[in-house]
Order: C-alpha cells, then sequence, then structure tokens
C-alpha cells in the first residue's frame, strides 16, 4: 500500500550531509512505491507565532502570511513525515 510521505530538510546547504540523506531516503522510498515530497525550508518564508489566537479564536487560518499554510497542508496531507536537520558538534 503505497503511502504519502513528506521529507523536510532543515539542512543550510542544498547538497550538504542532511540534505543528502533526505536524497537517499526518497530513493528508497519512491522504489518501494510510496509518493514522495521535499521541502527545501531554508527556500521558504516562515515566520514565527506572534500568539495572536487567530487559529484558536476564529478557526481560521495563521494570520502571518508565509509559506507556512501551504506546509502545514502537505503534513496533514502526509502519511508519513521525515525531518532532517544537522546537529552542531562544534567543541570549544
Amino acid at each position: 500500500m503505497s503511502k504519502k510521505v513528506l521529507v523536510l530538510s532543515a539542512s543550510p546547504r542544498k547538497g550538504g550531509n542532511s540534505d543528502v540523506l533526505c536524497d537517499q531516503f526518497m530513493l528508497g522510498a519512491e522504489e518501494a512505491g510510496n509518493q514522495v515530497d521535499k521541502i527545501f525550508l531554508r527556500d521558504k518564508a516562515i515566520g514565527y507565532c506572534i500568539g495572536c489566537g487567530t487559529c484558536f479564536i476564529t478557526k481560521k487560518n495563521c494570520s502571518i502570511k508565509d509559506d507556512m499554510d501551504d506546509i502545514l497542508d502537505k503534513m496533514i496531507a502526509a502519511d508519513v513525515i521525515v525531518m532532517a536537520t544537522p546537529v552542531c558538534t562544534s567543541t570549544q
């Protein structure tokens, strides 16, 4: 049974380690017959929640007009969500 898979790449660089891992995961998921979509978060404009309550009070979309509405719609439609982000290991 095919699943809708959404991959969220939070890598700061296209082709960076986390992004490459996303691509490899996507290949395996596609080979298994799944529908896969990837969102490179660096290319998106996403604002911070300002706590205005619009989403709770009016039951409408967020008052901030950014790319999050589209991303959220894809997240809700997905059967599987994969998130990848780099981990800083620098020592001082």
